[in-house]
C-alpha cells in the first residue's frame, strides 16, 4: 500500500512537472527567495502550535483527561510520524488517539477528539475559501481569471461558480441532521448492533457539546489563516504576486488534496491541484506548483525537527 501511494504520488508529480514544463519548474525552484520561505516556515510552525492547543481544547470539551503538555508532545510526535513514515495523515492521527487513550481515556472518545479536530479545521477551511472566493467574485475580480475553456463548454466564470457551489455544500453539511437508527437493549447488542450503539453514543456526546465545540472554532480560524499565510508566502518566495485573499480563496482544494490517498506525505495530488487552482487568481501554473512544493517542504522540515521527540515518553504513555 505504501509503495503504491509512493508510485502514485511520483506519477502525479511527474504529470504536474510535465504540464507546466520541467525546465520552467526547476528554474523557478532555483530562484526561491529564502527570506520569504523562512517566513512561511515560521507561519507553518505557528499553525502547528495552535493546532495542538485546539486538540487539547476539544479533548477537554469532550470531558477527557487532556494535560496540555502531554498532548502537545503527542501532537509533535504525530507530526514527526507523518514525515518519517508518510502513509499520510492516518499514522499520526492513530498515534494521537492511542496517546490520549493511554492517559486513561476511552479509545472511542479519544479517536473522536482527533476526528473533530480534523473536521473543525476542514469546515473552517471551506468556509474561509467560500467567503473570500465569493467576495472576489462579487467585486468583479472573477474577470481576472485565466482558466481556459474546458472542452469548449465550461468557461472560467462557470468553473468558479461551480467551485464556490461545492464549497457551499461542504459548509452546509454539518447542519444536515444525522439520525442513527435505534438499536436493541444493551444486553442484546452483538456484532454490528454493538458498534452502531457505540457510534450513537459518540454522536450524542458530540451533539451535547455542540455549543462548546462551536466556540472553539476560533482556533481553527486562526490555524487556517496561518496556513494560508504560509502558502501565500511560499507563492511569493516562488515569484508569484497574488495577494493573500486571492490565495486564501483557492486554499481549500490545495490543502484538501494534500491529505488525499494518492498523495505521499502530502506531495503529488496537492501539486496537481495547485496547477489548476493558482491560475484562477492570476498566478502562472509553474509558480503554483512550486509554491505547493515549498509548502509541503515546510511540513517536512517541521516534522524532521520534531523527530527527536519520538524518543520521549508522554505522561502515562511510552515512547514510540
Amino acid at each position: 500500500m505504501v509503495l503504491a501511494r509512493l508510485l502514485a504520488a511520483l506519477a502525479l508529480l511527474a504529470l504536474a512537472a510535465w504540464l507546466v514544463g520541467l525546465q520552467a519548474l526547476i528554474g523557478r525552484l532555483r530562484q526561491v527567495d529564502p527570506a520569504m520561505f523562512a517566513l512561511a516556515l515560521a507561519a507553518a510552525a505557528a499553525s502547528q502550535w495552535v493546532s495542538a492547543a485546539r486538540w487539547t481544547s476539544i479533548a477537554s470539551i469532550l470531558g477527557l483527561r487532556a494535560p496540555a503538555r502531554g498532548l502537545r508532545l503527542a501532537y509533535a510526535q504525530a507530526m514527526a510520524i507523518n514525515v518519517v513514515l508518510p502513509g499520510a495523515t492516518l499514522g499520526g492521527d492513530t498515534l494521537r488517539s492511542v496517546r490520549l487513550q493511554r492517559l486513561g481515556n476511552p479509545l472511542g472518545e479519544s479517536a473522536l477528539s482527533v476526528l473533530l479536530d480534523r473536521l473543525s479545521g476542514l469546515w473552517v477551511l471551506c468556509a474561509l475559501s467560500l467567503a473570500t472566493g465569493g467576495a472576489l467574485a462579487w467585486v468583479g475580480r472573477v474577470d481576472l481569471l485565466r482558466l481556459p475553456d474546458v472542452a469548449g463548454r465550461l468557461d472560467a466564470r462557470s468553473f468558479v461558480w461551480i467551485y464556490l457551489g461545492a464549497l457551499a455544500v461542504a459548509v452546509a453539511l454539518p447542519f444536515v441532521p444525522l439520525r442513527l437508527p435505534e438499536v436493541a437493549a444493551a444486553g442484546a447488542r452483538r456484532g454490528p448492533a454493538r458498534w452502531l450503539a457505540r457510534l450513537a453514543e459518540l454522536h450524542a456526546l458530540t451533539v451535547s457539546r455542540g455549543r462548546s465545540l462551536a466556540r472553539s472554532l476560533w482556533s481553527s480560524l486562526l490555524i487556517q489563516v496561518l496556513c494560508a499565510v504560509a502558502l501565500w508566502l511560499c507563492q511569493i518566495a516562488a515569484g508569484g504576486r497574488a495577494g493573500y485573499w486571492a490565495v486564501q480563496s483557492i486554499a481549500a482544494p490545495v490543502f484538501i488534496a494534500g491529505v488525499m490517498p494518492l498523495s505521499y506525505g502530502g506531495f503529488g495530488a496537492r501539486e496537481l491541484v495547485a496547477l489548476l487552482a493558482f491560475p484562477l487568481v492570476g498566478v502562472d501554473a509553474h509558480i503554483g506548483v512550486a509554491a505547493s512544493a515549498l509548502y509541503g517542504l515546510t511540513s517536512v522540515l517541521l516534522g524532521l525537527a520534531a523527530a527527536p521527540l519520538l524518543a520521549l515518553r508522554t505522561p502515562g504513555g511510552s515512547s514510540v
